[in-house]
């Protein structure tokens, strides 16, 4: 019975030791986990502020782009006042025959056209003259064409 009961202590502690195994391991498996949630607690809160910064910065790029479609009107409209212009004087510089080339203008400035004539009646205010001396148009010198801004004559303008 001596037998018996010495392999039963030795069981025993055997036993003992595998708890006192699994105890450790059990607050080393229990620290991991604690460092586990502290760390998906951080990375949660970076992923909420990367979010954030994410929104703010689609936000900007809208406004921008917004900004950007409204600077292109102004571009596209001052484009084609500048068009206009250009031909208006290229048209003047045939007119006159100065022949400068596209779009230059003599150092003094534009040429004196003449005294000016009146508007045709029913003008309104800001008008321009458009039609050359001798009542051709002064877009395209074409003399049957209505001298007004849309210009129907031989340049096609």
């Amino acid at each position: 019975m001596t037998c018996c009961l010495r392999h039963s202590k030795e069981d025993l502690n055997k036993l003992n030791q595998a708890i006192q195994r699994l105890a450790v391991r059990s607050c080393e498996l229990e620290t991991a986990k604690e460092r586990l949630e502290g760390a998906s607690g951080s990375a949660k809160g970076k992923l909420a502020w990367l979010e954030a910064a994410l929104q703010q910065a689609k936000e900007d790029m809208v406004r921008q782009l917004r900004e950007y479609q409204e600077l292109m009107v102004v571009k596209l409209g001052l484009d084609f006042e500048i068009a206009t212009y250009r031909k208006l004087l290229q048209g003047e510089e045939q007119r006159l025959g100065l022949g400068f080339g596209a779009g230059s203008v003599p150092s003094g400035g534009a040429p004196d056209s003449g005294p000016a004539r009146p508007l045709p009646s029913g003008a309104g205010p800001g008008a321009q003259e458009t039609s050359a001396p001798g009542g051709g148009c002064a877009l395209c010198g074409s003399p049957g064409c209505a001298g007004d801004f849309s210009c129907s004559g031989s340049r096609g303008c």
